[in-house]
């Protein structure tokens, strides 16, 4: 099957659909640091301890309206700390996210002028 981008050329290239959350679930197995530009959707499988993960800043301008996902596969309450306070949830928080220690937590976020705002979420804590 052709990629969207040879069927509509110039309308939906592969980077779009990334950034419109259409690309695969990309597996979370251990900690470290989710790319900040790149549009992605993760899956958290990481199954023997809490997975702590960090996100950087978006880069205000190159990456507004990047999109990016994490849902929660396992029972731990995994972490993603956002480097230099750029989270925005709308509550005052700006440091991180906690996952329910179960299955189904989900982070939704867009990024706009150098942060991260919180589209979405679904039985997150945040600080």
């Amino acid at each position: 099957m052709p990629s969207p981008s040879t069927v509509f050329p110039g309308v939906l290239t592969n980077d779009a659909i990334t950034k419109l959350l259409g690309g695969p679930l990309v597996p979370l197995s251990v900690s470290g640091a989710i790319d900040p530009h790149t549009g992605q959707r993760y899956m958290i499988t990481k199954s023997t301890a809490i997975a702590a993960m960090t996100i950087a800043a978006p880069t205000a301008g190159a990456d507004d309206g990047l999109n990016i996902q994490v849902v929660s596969s396992t029972a731990f309450a995994h972490t993603v700390t956002f480097t230099g306070g750029t989270m925005i949830d709308g509550a005052g928080h700006t440091a991180s996210a906690t996952f329910p220690a179960a299955g189904g937590g989900c982070l939704d976020l867009i990024a706009y002028n150098g942060k991260w705002y919180v589209l979405n979420s679904q039985n997150i804590t945040f600080a």
